[in-house]
């Protein structure tokens, strides 16, 4: 009686295992193939770990690529995610996500004369460039969403001009009630206002000028030069140190 009972005990940790890893499955699948395309980028996590029970978990190395044209590898870095997911409403047509909360994500900013690789996902989401894929009826399936609570603490922001970089402060975005219990939005408009949001932040950022960018960038270049000519003197004065315990051995 004992063995069947420690039997009956591991098959069902082993289904609870299963049912979690299934659902993970599930989520990353649909985030990554949603994600990718309505912004008509890629979009990648290297895991996701929800509670079925819960809903409570994260997601970490969320990473969106830059859109087409620009030269950064990606426009975002969220390393870690906390969310909280009304579990009975994944399988439904809407999907009631309770949080968001997004901790130091790092934002390639790469900014043109008349445009930015921000305002070209959006351009994506709207339907044009290579985001054509991601029509608001395609995209995610035909799914919904209301999400309740949007955050994102501290963003890391990297200006990119084409005469250099710098870092640029940006605020908390903090976004309430993205669709509602009777107008949910889909997918495509809730990434379009989490990313007009965003894009509204940095055009009111306090922007270096030009001329800063490129003090910037001289400063950076003299100190890597200095460390060189630091790095080469301290060379050659080895080099003549030991040529001179060679020459006093000689004699």
């Amino acid at each position: 009686m004992k063995k069947i009972l420690i039997g009956l005990i591991v098959v069902i940790l082993v289904a609870v295992g299963g049912v979690f890893l299934v659902f993970d499955s599930m989520l990353k699948t649909g985030i990554e193939t949603a994600g990718s395309s309505i912004l008509g980028t890629s979009v990648t996590l290297g895991s996701i770990g929800i509670s079925p029970l819960s809903g409570s978990g994260g997601i970490k190395e969320l990473r969106i690529g830059n859109a087409e044209g620009y030269s950064a590898p990606y426009a975002m870095e969220l390393g870690a995610l906390d969310v909280k997911i009304n579990v009975g409403s994944v399988l439904s047509d809407v999907i009631e996500i309770e949080s968001i909360i997004i901790q130091r994500p790092e934002i390639t900013y790469e900014t043109r004369i008349t445009t930015d690789n921000i305002r070209a996902l959006l351009d994506n989401i709207g339907g044009g460039g290579s985001g054509e894929a991601a029509s608001e009826e395609s995209a995610g399936g035909g799914k919904k969403v209301i999400i309740r609570d949007f955050k994102m603490i501290d963003p890391q922001v990297n200006l990119v001009a084409f005469i250099g970089q710098a870092p640029i402060s940006l605020p908390d975005i903090h976004l309430q009630n993205i669709g509602e219990k009777d107008a949910s939005v889909t997918v495509a408009e809730a990434g379009r206002q989490i990313l007009g949001a965003l894009n509204k932040a940095l055009l009111g950022a306090n922007l270096p000028t030009l001329d800063e960018v490129r003090e910037r960038v001289e400063e950076e270049i003299g100190a890597q030069v200095e460390q060189l000519e630091n790095k080469l003197e301290e060379e050659v004065g080895n080099q003549v140190e030991n040529l001179t315990d060679r020459v006093r051995k000689l004699f």
